[in-house]
């Protein structure tokens, strides 16, 4: 065992922010020169977030940042965070053919919030739990409306496949009926019909 395992660090059900919540994030390095950018905030949970931005203006892996974020649904929060993930982002899947596009040079960042204060965590967890409530509501009734409209465009078609198959078993049923003249005690036992 010569390889040292990554110590696992739990995170909380993240929030994929829609096009309908604010997406705007701010955050400055910590650095000397106190500049702040503005961002696409991708996802939020309760233990970090994760944005956008470009290759040049990334912060590295380690560094402490400040950022000020909104929390779908309800207010602003700025406080500090680390930068635990940094991958490239593509606007594309793999399979798309528009790989060379002008947000190449995207990268995403992800941060994990350095001692959130209780406060701020339970704005969070309160904010993001409506959030998703709302989500399996939103499925719920995307579902009814899909089986409503199926029902609507074949609901015809499903009745006369189902009368079709009452009507298939009763004919059957009533071509397996015995004759009135049908005596079980006459004739060859089963399986000696044909026995020499």
């Amino acid at each position: 065992m010569g390889q040292s395992l990554r110590r696992f660090v739990a995170r909380a059900p993240r929030y994929v922010l829609r096009p309908n919540d604010n997406q705007m994030l701010r955050f400055s390095p910590n650095s000397a020169n106190n500049r702040s950018y503005t961002t696409h905030l991708m996802n939020v949970s309760e233990t970090g977030l994760a944005f956008l931005i470009d290759r040049s203006s990334s912060p590295s892996i380690g560094e402490f940042i400040k950022v000020e974020f909104p929390v779908p649904g309800g207010q602003q929060i700025a406080w500090f965070a680390k930068v635990v993930r940094l991958e490239e982002f593509s606007h594309h899947p793999w399979w798309s053919e528009k790989r060379n596009s002008e947000h190449t040079g995207d990268v995403l960042v992800g941060v994990q919030f350095h001692q959130l204060p209780d406060g701020h965590r339970q704005i969070i967890r309160i904010q993001l739990q409506d959030k998703f409530r709302e989500l399996v509501r939103e499925r719920q009734v995307a579902r009814w409306q899909q089986m409503t409209q199926f029902l609507q465009e074949y609901g015809w078609q499903l009745i006369m496949y189902g009368l079709s198959a009452l009507f298939t078993i009763g004919v059957l049923y009533f071509l397996s009926l015995p004759s009135p003249t049908y005596d079980s005690k006459r004739g060859a036992p089963w399986g000696q019909r044909f026995k020499f």
